[in-house]
């Protein structure tokens, strides 16, 4: 039981870390280090959701879901502050804030068990990021060639 729970705990450390270093950011956010404990911060919440429900074995007083879907709150509170709008009016830390709330919500599948859904979903996450950087740099690299 204790090995199954900490090899849920390490999967989503190690996802976590994978998907946040998929993001490149241009400024100093420690993105590895941000969406790798927040994806294993989730997956312990809800291991704990679990264990605290099955220990009491009340179905109609506990709940599992219950704790672990603070997260999903918490984390739209938390990644609010990374969202803003700079000085030429466009939009900046999106796609930061989006990855780090899907990245909490894989971590309740793998802290419920869910290990091969969260890696594919975590694969199919991180190639639309690196897409999606490509194609900004390639708007930028066509940008900066119209203006020269």
């Amino acid at each position: 039981m204790m090995i199954y729970i900490l090899t849920r705990i390490f999967a989503a450390g190690l996802l976590g870390l994978l998907i946040g270093l998929s993001f490149k950011t241009d400024k100093k956010i420690p993105t590895g280090r941000v969406f790798f404990m927040i994806c294993m911060g989730s997956a312990l919440v809800t291991i704990i959701s679990i264990e605290f429900s099955t220990s009491l074995s009340i179905p109609w007083v506990s709940d599992p879901g219950r704790i672990s879907a603070q997260v999903v709150s918490a984390l739209g509170f938390l990644v609010s502050g990374l969202i803003w709008i700079n000085k030429d009016h466009q939009t900046e830390g999106l796609s930061v804030a989006a990855g780090l709330w899907v990245t909490a919500i894989l971590g309740i599948l793998i802290g419920a068990g869910y290990f091969l859904i969260s890696f594919l979903v975590s694969i199919f996450l991180a190639i639309i990021q690196r897409a999606a950087e490509g194609n900004k740099m390639n708007a930028k690299r066509n940008t900066t060639d119209k203006e020269s």
